[in-house]
């Protein structure tokens, strides 16, 4: 290769290095509060979706449950028949109207936090429903124990959600208030320091010169 051509690929390759090396850096920049927040927002958002998804297909399920053929105790029939009931109308009608308030603004964290308790409680319920099944040996506790644990998902889904939007809030307030807190500072005019040395020292009186008399003259 001829010495000009080569000269100039290593010109050419002086310039892409530098950048080359400064690309993973870049890309390892950390986000800023901001970007962390609306990230936190979009992560809340999809697991409410994927939470109201699971709902939808336990209220669709929870109807084919027939507890009264369970082989066991009336009131232990009773009871989980009390529970499926319940169960049934806070996934028809409680719960999604709270997904859909959530939903309606992601950057309020309150209302997924609504959701969370009542989706805590409806596990609850369905732990000892699904229980319950398989202890009596009904064919309903398989299905009962799928939608059990796709709900703990969605749970704990919404749970790690909820800890990332919480705390991508509080450093977002932090750095509001320290940005307020830092143009007050520079806003406020600069104070004076007085230095009290007391009294001012009283001016000294310049002493008379006292006046010689000359001794008399001895007599001729």
């Amino acid at each position: 290769m001829p010495l000009r051509a080569v000269l100039a690929v290593l010109a050419s390759l002086s310039l892409v290095l530098p950048v080359c090396a400064q690309a993973p850096a870049t890309q390892m920049a950390a986000p800023s509060v901001a970007q962390a927040r609306q990230q936190a927002d979009v992560v809340l958002g999809d697991s409410l979706q994927q939470l109201n998804v699971t709902v939808d297909r336990l209220n669709r399920t929870l109807p084919s449950i027939n507890v009264a053929k369970w082989k066991a105790p009336g009131d232990v029939r009773q009871t989980a028949s009390a529970d499926a009931d319940s169960m049934q109308r806070d996934v028809s009608g409680t719960l999604p109207a709270l997904i859909s308030a959530a939903l309606a603004n992601p950057a309020k964290i309150s209302p997924a936090f609504t959701v969370y308790r009542n989706v805590d409680a409806l596990y609850d319920v369905l732990l000892r429903v699904s229980e319950t099944a398989q202890l009596a040996g009904s064919n309903d506790a398989r299905i009962l124990e799928d939608q059990r644990s796709s709900l703990e998902a969605s749970r704990t889904q919404l749970g790690a959600a909820l800890v990332q939007a919480t705390q991508a809030q509080d450093n977002e307030l932090t750095q509001l208030h320290t940005a307020a807190a830092s143009a007050a500072a520079a806003a406020a005019p600069a104070s004076k320091t007085v230095v009290d040395d007391g009294p001012p020292a009283k001016a000294k009186t310049p002493r008379r010169a006292h006046k010689t008399t000359p001794p008399p003259a001895p007599p001729q």
